[in-house]
């Protein structure tokens, strides 16, 4: 019965957010967002993984083989992820995902199945963006706040994680130019995250190319990755290594395929697949967003 409670909630999160979700290519990192204009994105996701990175970046079965067989671990969300220009020199940014995660695995010894469901929201991030240089060529500095939901992880547990448990701050700088020539953009960021707890704390990145080949159709790579700091590093947050517990190194690309709408709204799928890392899942993921750019609300005079 709960987990049918569970798809139903998940059921109308996913229709809220591609409801709600709608942007031009996904130029984000030094861009902001004109006073007044909103940047919305629904999306829906399913992450797969039977296979984890060890703590020297060895791809090894999710759990133990000599214990448990067909280990698997599988996630869907519908997200919702914004932007605002609440002033020309101050775009605000927020995200929220609603989880459905479980891990499965059979045991092949006379020990008990894992059978882990977890059902809810996962952390809330709130953010801004705010610009450093303008003209051809873009720079803004981007701090990030990571509000946790619930409490530190189980280690005990076999249900996976929805989040770190922890209260993180961060801070990236980013720049971005756009190619006239091929229709496009190039945008990368720099960052450092201080994690609450005893987890160690993060250098983050990503570099993103995008162009329009064709009229209304756009094509992105992203690559993007996480390096832990400090001794804590060599050890998951978690008793699974699920995405976003903590502790956890990843190199992931990304590309996407996208469809210009009417007006300024989109239709993109993506694929996103950890190619490297350490205590972290091999996983793969795919996701369908829509996407929406544009004026929201009249612009005070002072705002401009």
């Amino acid at each position: 019965m709960s987990r049918w409670l569970s798809e139903c909630w998940l059921g109308a999160g996913l229709a809220l957010a591609v409801a709600l979700g709608s942007p031009r290519p996904a130029q984000a990192g030094a861009w902001l967002r004109e006073a007044g204009e909103a940047y919305a994105k629904g999306s829906v996701a399913r992450l797969t993984g039977s296979e984890a990175f060890d703590a020297e970046g060895e791809r090894r079965p999710l759990d133990d083989p000599g214990l448990y067989a067909t280990a698997q671990y599988h996630e869907v969300n519908a997200s919702l992820y914004t932007e605002y220009g609440a002033a020309r020199w101050l775009t605000l940014i927020a995200s929220v995902p609603l989880k459905l995660a479980e891990h499965e695995a059979d045991a092949v010894v006379p020990v008990p199945d894992i059978e882990g469901s977890s059902f809810g929201f996962g952390d809330v991030h709130l953010g801004a963006r705010l610009p450093l240089h303008r003209g051809r060529w873009l720079a803004a500095v981007e701090p990030d706040l990571k509000i946790p939901l619930y409490g530190p992880p189980d280690p005990v547990s076999d249900d996976p994680e929805l989040g770190s448990g922890f209260v993180d701050f961060g801070a990236a700088a980013a720049l971005g130019a756009g190619v006239p020539r091929v229709r496009g953009y190039a945008q990368a960021s720099l960052g450092y995250r201080i994690r609450g707890g005893s987890t160690s704390e993060e250098l983050y990145w990503d570099v993103e190319v995008g162009s329009e080949p064709w009229r209304s159709v756009r094509a992105r790579l992203r690559y993007d990755g996480i390096d832990s700091q400090g001794a804590g590093s060599g050890v998951a947050a978690g008793g699974t290594p699920v995405p976003g517990a903590g502790e956890q190194d990843h190199h992931r690309i990304a590309p996407t395929l996208a469809m210009g709408l009417a007006g300024s709204t989109e239709l993109s799928l993506t694929w996103r697949r950890v190619i490297a890392g350490r205590n972290t899942l091999a996983s793969d993921e795919w996701e369908i967003a829509l996407s929406f750019l544009g004026r929201v609300l009249p612009v005070a005079s002072g705002a401009r």
